[in-house]
């Protein structure tokens, strides 16, 4: 089935019948699935959580946070969410998959052994990081033999850890979506919902 019918400048404007349907078979195949955005308890990116959490639930994924404790987590702009499970519980069979939020805090995560592990527990799942969260996946060596981008801050260190880092807006190999900052945020989740569908 074509994901768009053209029927050229004669519509007016009018967005044929079978677009609309086909938008509709997305979000009910997405609605079962759950992903899990695992969120530093301070100084994430906002950008990268909003607009990642956003276009996700606009297509029917249901969202949880998870941080380092349940309760509110504050970004680097000043943003405050609520994590509603704390990570170190968390089973990664649960979630069909898990996004690692970017941001200085995620350098942090980066050392939290609770999110390395689950990490690497979910190592076969659908797994997406931005920004300085990909140095989580590379710590949990997921990446090792993958190509990813990140924030430029972590390239040397993500390669030193056996991936290769492309540079490119966002990248995907195999069941890993990886993307340079928030920038890229809605491509970013474009492509987590994808994966989810493949």
């Amino acid at each position: 089935m074509q994901d768009r019918i053209d029927l050229g400048d004669w519509t007016g404007g009018y967005e044929c019948p079978l677009n609309k349907i086909r938008k509709e078979e997305i979000a009910l195949a997405l609605s079962d699935k759950k992903v899990l955005m695992v969120v530093p308890e301070r100084d994430f990116n906002d950008e990268d959580y909003d607009r990642v959490k956003k276009v996700l639930e606009s297509k029917g994924v249901k969202v949880t946070t998870g941080s380092s404790y349940v309760g509110e987590i504050r970004g680097v702009k000043g943003a405050a969410t609520r994590s509603m499970v704390d990570v170190s519980g968390v089973k990664y069979y649960d979630y069909d998959a898990l996004v690692f939020v970017g941001g200085p805090g995620a350098r942090r995560f980066a050392e939290h052994e609770k999110v390395v592990k689950l990490a690497k527990d979910a190592e076969y799942k659908v797994l997406g990081a931005i920004g300085i969260g990909v140095a989580i996946l590379a710590k949990a060596e997921v990446l090792k033999g993958k190509k990813a981008t990140a924030d430029r801050s972590v390239a040397e260190w993500i390669e030193s850890k056996g991936s290769t880092f492309t540079g490119q807006p966002v990248q995907v190999d195999g069941k890993i979506v990886t993307a340079e900052s928030s920038k890229y945020a809605e491509q970013f989740a474009n492509a987590l919902v994808e994966a989810l569908q493949n």
